[in-house]
């Protein structure tokens, strides 16, 4: 009786065992089931299965990451023509070539039943991209690095993406960053951007004398105006005297002055003789002076 409850649980045991493994291949992966002979041909895309029924050799299924990897390369190179170190990083973005999948999975063998890209990726494309990067970066001198980072990271792009050509890896994205220029290279730029920061406070400073300047240049056009104006009227009121005040008129005059005097209470010996002088014509003359002006 117990030796057929034995033999039961031995046939249970080889029932279970026979029943194939429940594996799954998740998003963003394909797999291939290894066989005791080899993978099997077909490239499994993301499921849920169960492996075939075995005895003494199980099926397993082995994976392989094919989704796009963002990746960063750091590097210091040696640029001849400044005889200078440069770092600076190198961040790509890749993937898996789907027409490498079959060579990747009989070229990389899998640890712990997967593939990683960062295996791939170390293998095949890491030892190209430095070699790419350091050879186009050293043709040029730092300025002209500084100077033109985006078409350096076109051609960067462009050789590394063709130097990668029959390699399982392909190249999406790529560019220069976090460049660190060598301190000498650094303070002279800095000195330049202060020089030009001078030039700039020079030319506005020039900018401000030169408003100054042309703001006198009118005030003072503006008062050799107002005195051109104030000589033609006084040569006017000149002219207007001129004809106006004849001997006639002058008589005239002295004798309303005379009768005026005569009215006054404050009475003053003037000698007849006296009222023909130049200096009681020049009275009379201002006295016509004022009158003319106040009109």
């Amino acid at each position: 009786m117990r030796f057929v409850s034995v033999l039961g649980l031995i046939a249970s045991l080889l029932l279970v065992s026979a029943c194939g493994e429940r594996v799954e291949v998740p998003p963003a992966h394909v797999g291939k089931v290894l066989t005791e002979s080899g993978y099997k041909p077909e490239v499994v895309p993301p499921s849920k299965f169960r492996l075939d029924m075995c005895m003494f050799y199980c099926d397993r299924l082995v994976t392989m990451t094919i989704a796009d990897f963002g990746h960063l390369e750091k590097f210091k190179v040696f640029m001849p023509k400044d005889q200078l170190n440069m770092s600076f990083d190198i961040r790509m973005t890749g993937a898996i070539s789907n027409d490498a999948i079959d060579s990747v999975f009989d070229r990389i063998p899998p640890e712990n039943n997967n593939i990683s890209v960062n295996r791939v990726y170390g293998t095949y494309a890491q030892p190209v991209i430095r070699d790419v990067v350091r050879r186009v970066v050293a043709k040029y001198s730092i300025n002209e690095i500084a100077s033109s980072r985006e078409s350096l990271s076109h051609e960067l792009f462009s050789e590394v993406s063709k130097a990668l050509k029959g390699t399982p890896i392909e190249v999406k994205r790529l560019g220069l960053a976090d460049i660190q220029f060598p301190k000498v290279i650094t303070q002279a730029k800095e000195r330049a951007a202060e020089r030009r920061e001078l030039i700039e406070q020079e030319k506005a400073q020039f900018q401000i004398q030169k408003i100054q300047m042309e703001r006198d240049l009118e005030r003072e056009k503006m008062n050799r105006a107002i005195a051109r104006e104030k000589a033609i009227g006084q040569k006017e009121v000149n002219d207007l005297l001129a004809k106006s005040v004849t001997d006639k008129y002058l008589a005239y005059r002295t004798l309303e002055v005379l009768d005026k005097m005569a009215e006054s209470n404050n009475k003053v010996f003037l000698p007849v003789e006296a009222l023909g002088t130049i200096g009681m014509q020049h009275a009379v003359l201002n006295d016509q002076v004022k009158r003319v002006a106040g009109k």
